[in-house]
């Protein structure tokens, strides 16, 4: 059961408030995925994200999408991703 684009109220009804709560508290890391590398590679935004497993094995994840401006106020700051705010843009469960 492949579920993209959630919102969080949708990820909450299905997965647990406590679940989403645990996904937004994780660090996120880039996923590297072709179109989404930032200005290295040309494109305008940078994809991150972080994953929490349900006891059934499906895979919550939140997804976070920097702009260059972003990435470049990181990378002032030593790459601190306190530099900047984070706002989840969408859940998937897989």
């Amino acid at each position: 059961m492949e579920q993209s684009g959630l919102t969080r109220d949708m990820a909450i009804e299905q997965a647990g408030g406590g679940l989403v709560e645990a996904v937004d508290a994780k660090n996120c890391e880039p996923t590297n995925r072709v179109g989404y590398n930032g200005a290295c590679q040309g494109d305008a935004l940078t994809e991150w994200s972080a994953s929490v497993k349900l006891e059934d094995g499906t895979i919550l994840t939140a997804y976070y999408y920097t702009t260059n401006d972003q990435d470049e106020v990181m990378a002032a700051n030593d790459g601190d991703g306190a530099s900047i705010d984070w706002t989840v843009d969408h859940y998937s469960l897989i």
